[in-house]
């Protein structure tokens, strides 16, 4: 019954193969790298105003690394599709995107006023990459998705440790500005300024997403349906070990554990206490 890989999270999946796609085109070509994925805050947006490569350089990442990095992380955060649903997540990192890169121009501006010269060099240059996104999304990933202990080399540690520990792997000095304005992102989104939350993308963009991903899901729909019926049956199991849980709540922590039932009776027994 174990939902495993990306099953239920095809606007994750989507997202991987962006990023891996567009990661190969720049390793590929070094000029469309040099065009797309570099951006200086001096003089690329004040004096050029070429506000677009805020949007170009979270297309791919530059090294192996940065991709391993990205890739590994954004699989790991996939429960917050599972949680959030695949139309209200990818709204959220759609305005997430938005509302990141906003904040990102707002602290390049005050750091260039407020950093000495010789500091604010380093925090001019903005690493390329999805760094916004991803650092939203994590911000998610850290209040909705519930984490479990487990051991390591003989310490009990929590099972997100991985995910912390590559996106720390991200930072540097040129990552620090996508990075804290892709959390903060993620924080006002969570409390719904502004009714960000009931946003979500316009009927014909929805149909026209669904087709895409149809092409890269359509394999994974047809696994689905013949498990829709003991996915089901599993929920009226459930309920009759918890009457006073409702549906929803079951079906949430059955997202959150990917499908395994052991799981979401500790996710319900960790609720109820």
């Amino acid at each position: 019954m174990t939902a495993g890989g990306l099953q239920g999270a095809p606007a994750t999946k989507l997202w991987i193969y962006s990023v891996l796609i567009f990661s190969l085109v720049f390793a590929w070509s070094p000029a469309w790298r040099h065009a797309l994925m570099r951006l200086r805050f001096v003089p690329h947006i004040t004096r050029d105003w070429q506000i677009w490569r805020l949007a170009s350089i979270q297309l791919g990442v530059a090294t192996t690394t940065e991709l391993t990095s990205t890739l590994v992380i954004v699989y790991r955060m996939r429960s917050v599709e599972r949680i959030l649903g695949t139309r209200k997540f990818a709204a959220f990192v759609f305005v997430a995107g938005v509302v990141g890169l906003t904040l990102s121009v707002v602290l390049l501006a005050g750091a260039r006023w407020m950093l000495p010269a010789r500091i604010y060099g380093a925090v001019n240059m903005v690493a390329g990459g999805p760094l916004v996104t991803v650092f939203a999304c994590l911000a998610q990933y850290y209040m909705l998705v519930p984490s479990k202990r487990v051991r390591a080399l003989g310490v009990t540690v929590g099972d997100k440790w991985l995910t912390y520990g590559l996106a720390a792997n991200l930072l540097g000095e040129s990552a620090a500005v996508p990075a804290l304005a892709g959390i903060m992102a993620g924080a006002v989104y969570a409390a719904d300024v502004a009714g960000l939350k009931q946003w979500r993308f316009p009927q014909c963009v929805e149909h026209a997403a669904v087709r895409l991903m149809s092409l890269v899901t359509s394999r994974q729909a047809r696994v689905q349906r013949p498990a829709n019926r003991a996915h089901q049956e599993l929920i009226g199991r459930l309920q009759g070990m918890f009457p006073a849980a409702g549906h929803e709540q079951i079906a949430q922590a059955l997202r959150l554990a990917a499908g395994d039932a052991d799981r979401a009776v500790s996710i319900l027994l960790s609720g109820s206490q």
